[in-house]
């Protein structure tokens, strides 16, 4: 941690030290006058309250010019922690002094309502009077204070509605406008782009941007063998229209939502609690969603409510539509969730909160978490916005009726399909219950044959009791009888492999035909499967503003609402609740997309800066999490609006603002420039801005972990393309290590499949993909780290993972190059790096391949020598021992993986330029 964060940790305990020494004042104070005023002669009954008659004077009267909105004074008489706050003056009241209160003082004079305003009634005055000598009565806390938005909250730059600036006048020669803007800032710092990137290695960065995979030599020769002048645009149109497309860009959205298929705690390796049926359904949805390029407001409205955009509660049958909409709610259930076995009320209400933490860094790029105990420190967002927005989500999650994971499971079909089915496959159940005991009865009667005659090997005055012992029922055995049964079990036990022995030709025919029946019936039982979804599951609750976050002190209720620093005015939103269903959060939906709001504004602002982020390495807001006031100042704030002007103005449509910008200059440029070849006049780059922030270069970037995994797949030539579906089986060893679970595998290639389909953990994930920075997913995770250790390198050399795939990759080059080291060398460089190797590089894998094959072979001729097979080498060099049989690899051939490994472990294969 640096300086600066300890000096911020320092500042924020004393900030609150002090508010908790002046409230403990207040408190103490406040207690005497409540002492005082429960002596005895005194009436409770009599005494004014703050809630029940103060406010409503001061809503009448004062609040016009202290509401929060308009502080003159800097006064804010909402609440009784604002008013013992006080404003310009100092403190309005004072605990039991009347006569010292400026408050009262102002309101006696005149001066308050000032002008020709309605002034109080000395009825209203004497109240206040009354309410301030009995010690300031009220329900709230004295420390609960409603912070002010103001006009200047409003007008922070990512609070504002879009306002579309015009583009520069520059002197470069821009490809699109986004470089206009980029040029606009380089020019002014007499700066300029680097030069366009070696076109090989362009492509490359291309295809893993938008795909996620690397190109294969064919698709890369192809590309430099078109001449014409469109060539790239076509194909970054070619991979927006990849099916592709959708895994890539889902995993960055599965990232922010906090996405894991296990929805529980996950602190054990061994054991992973929390799995539920059908959870992948929200994955597939979020990649289908992004491969139709479904726009980004229909995207959130359907994650947000889409159980409230479709009739799914009557007995209609479900379309796909019904189903997608259902499944798409999953956005709400990825905070961790124990309430199927910790039935504490506490973790209910941590896991609401934890909710709304994700959605507000997901959707809305703000930290909302600390108005959840009061109002926020660094942010315009009071803690009564906070339970206002908390309050449109708690139909769904209603702490007095709430739902555990496995309870919320739906059916993926209607009420009514799902009786047809029940029905159907308890008949066929009930026929196979038959078979069964059918089969079992012809078991029964030849076991009692076989028995029967082992029993007559039982001396004879042993023979009856012990039949009558086995006829009884074991829990109803006397212990003579037990003791019996126990001494002679393994005299008179009939295995089973003796009893299918022992069936009859007749027998054994009608039990395999009974069975075959049986299976037969298994194949016609019908699985529905399940929606982990989210529903409102009742009447929507009394939503409270917790004092200090404590769900064990209720505060005032509060109204459902948005955050007041992107409303322009204050107002109640228009909520129509719907047959079976509050309607709250499809309201809230609403809001966030409408046009030409400051909500809207904010939500675009923030995904098209995310998208930026994942193309360029870094977002023109670097804390592309948090576009709040504590956040990071964008880079490029013309830009930002512009893209984000552009982004809405277009349909919300993400695939062509990844179109516009990566077909832009400052996508294309290289990592690799050569500051020497700048003009003579031009300022030096590293000087000037040496963090690269105004993009004078490409950023050299490593692949995220996934990217890895699954160029290794594609490189090896083993890559399965299966899209959706449940997640691939992993295996947790006791040493804690990860693989494959090749029991439960559906297919044998299965688990070559791409990494989004892995079964996703919180904490423990594959050896490869931790060490690559796979991240621990307890919310949501808006930027990934991107280390560089040398663990990585270990790992890739030793992994059984990794070398399995360095041996698959070796029989892809042998299967294409055949036995010429040369072929293999340069087929190995193209799979990998996309590229010929240079004169160094074949030097070294020619040694590199020598050597390994030697070694083999000595090992071979070593294991030949000891069966006296031998194994002497022939005048050609070349070992008999390298005639291997069919279907067995040869040492030279064997040797390709370590080659293969050292190109997987290449900086080259890792990072894209």
């Amino acid at each position: 941690m640096g300086d600066s964060y300890v000096v911020s940790q320092l500042e924020e305990r004393t900030i609150a030290a002090s508010r908790w020494w002046r409230a403990s004042w207040v408190v103490l104070v406040g207690a005497v006058a409540v002492a005082v005023a429960n002596s005895p002669g005194t009436s409770r009954a009599a005494e004014p309250q703050f809630e029940r008659d103060i406010l409503p004077i001061l809503q009448a009267k004062c609040l016009k010019c202290h509401d929060g909105k308009q502080l003159k004074g800097e006064l804010d008489l909402r609440s009784l922690g604002s008013i013992l706050k006080g404003g310009e003056s100092g403190p309005a009241v004072v605990t039991v002094k009347p006569d010292e209160s400026l408050l009262l003082e102002r309101v006696v004079s005149g001066d308050m309502p000032p002008g020709t305003a309605e002034k109080l009634t000395p009825a209203e005055i004497e109240l206040i009077r009354a309410w301030i000598a009995s010690g300031l009565m009220a329900t709230e806390s004295p420390d609960a204070t409603v912070s002010s938005v103001t006009a200047e909250d409003r007008a922070f730059w990512s609070f504002r509605s879009l306002s579309r600036p015009a583009v520069p006048e520059v002197r470069g020669q821009p490809r699109t406008l986004i470089d206009s803007f980029i040029f606009a800032k380089l020019e002014g710092q007499n700066l300029s782009l680097a030069s366009e990137s070696d076109p090989r290695r362009l492509v490359r960065r291309l295809y893993f941007d938008l795909l996620g995979l690397p190109p294969s030599p064919q698709e890369l020769e192809a590309f430099l063998a078109d001449t014409a002048s469109d060539a790239y645009d076509r194909l970054v149109d070619r991979l927006l229209a990849s099916i592709h497309f959708g895994e890539r860009w889902a995993r960055h959205w599965l990232d922010t939502v906090g996405y894991t298929d296990t929805v529980s705690y996950d602190g054990d390796t061994n054991f992973v609690p929390g799995f539920i049926k059908g959870r992948w359904r929200y994955r597939d949805y979020v990649v289908d969603s992004l491969n139709a390029d479904k726009p980004y407001d229909q995207f959130l409205t359907e994650q947000i409510a889409g159980d409230e955009l479709v009739s799914w509660r009557d007995d209609a049958p479900f379309d796909d539509e019904v189903v997608s909409m259902l499944a798409a709610t999953g956005f709400w259930r990825n905070s961790e969730d124990r309430s199927d076995s910790a039935k504490e009320v506490v973790y209910k209400w941590s896991i609401l909160h934890e909710t709304m933490q994700t959605f507000g860094t997901s959707v809305l790029g703000l930290t909302l978490r600390c108005a959840r105990c009061h109002s926020h420190k660094h942010e315009p967002i009071p803690q009564e916005d906070y339970y206002r927005l908390l309050s449109l989500i708690t139909p769904a999650f209603n702490i007095e009726k709430w739902k555990a994971p496995k309870e919320r499971a739906l059916p993926a079909l209607s009420a009514a399909d799902k009786a047809k089915i029940d029905a159907r496959n308890a008949a066929i159940e009930k026929e196979n219950e038959e078979l069964t005991k059918q089969a079992k009865a012809v078991r029964d009667a030849r076991l009692k044959i076989m028995r029967d005659a082992k029993i007559a090997t039982v001396p004879e005055a042993d023979r009856q009791a012990l039949r009558i012992a086995l006829d009884a029922k074991v829990q109803e055995r006397t212990p003579k009888q037990a003791t019996l049964v126990q001494h002679y079990a393994e005299q008179i036990d009939v295995t089973k492999e003796e009893l299918e022995k022992g069936l009859s030709d007749t027998e054994r025919a009608n039990v395999q035909g009974l069975e075959a029946k049986v299976a037969e019936g298994k194949k016609r039982l019908q699985d529905h499967g399940w929606i982990q979804a989210v529903y409102d599951v009742g009447s929507p609750p009394a939503t409270h503003l917790l004092k200090r976050g404590d769900f064990t002190r209720l505060g005032r209720e509060v109204e459902p609402g948005f955050l007041t620093v992107l409303e322009e005015t204050v107002v109640k939103p228009k909520i129509v609740p719907l047959p079976a269903s509050s309607g709250r959060r499809t309201a809230l939906a609403k809001w966030l997309t409408k046009p030409e709001t400051p909500a809207a504004a904010l939500v675009a602002r923030v995904i098209v800066n995310r998208v930026w982020q994942h193309l360029m390495g870094v977002g023109i807001v670097a804390s592309s999490e948090n576009l709040g006031v504590s956040g990071s100042r964008p880079t490029h704030p013309e830009l930002l609006e512009w893209l984000a002007s552009e982004f809405v103005e277009g349909g919300w449509r993400i695939k062509p603002l990844v179109r516009q910008i990566v077909t832009s200059a400052v996508y294309r440029q290289t990592s690799r420039r050569d500051l020497d070849s700048r003009a003579d006049d031009e300022a030096d780059p590293l000087q000037v801005d040496p963090g690269n922030q105004l993009l004078w270069q490409a950023r050299l970037r490593r692949l995220e972990s996934e990217a890895i995994r699954d160029s290794m797949l594609v490189t090896a030539g083993v890559f399965d393309s299966k899209m959706g579906g449940p997640p691939v089986p992993i295996f947790y060893k006791k040493d804690g290590l990860a693989s494959y679970d090749m029991d439960k595998m559906r297919t044998p290639t299965a688990k070559w499949r791409r990494t989004l389909y892995l079964f996703q953990r919180r904490v423990y994930h594959m050896t490869l993909m931790g060490v690559f920075d796979q991240p621990s997913v307890a919310g949501s995770t808006c930027r990934r780290a991107s280390s560089a250790v040398a663990l990585q390198s270990l790992t890739l050399l030793n992994d059984d993972v990794a070398m399995e795939l360095a041996e698959e990759f070796g029989k892809r080059v042998y299967a294409s190059a055949g036995s010429s080291v040369e072929e293999q060398i340069e087929t190995a460089f193209a799979c990998a790096l996309g590229r010929s190797p240079d004169d160094a590089e074949r030097e070294w894998s020619a040694d590199l391949l020598r050597q390994q094959t030697q070694v083999y072979r000595e090992a071979v001729e070593d294991v030949a020598a000891a069966s006296n097979t031998g194994g002497a080498l022939g005048e050609s060099g070349e070992s008999k021992n390298d005639r291997q049989p069919e279907g067995s690899q040869g040492p030279a051939e064997k040797a390709l993986m370590h080659l293969c490994r050292v190109l997987f472990n290449s900086s080259e294969f890792l990072y894209i330029e």
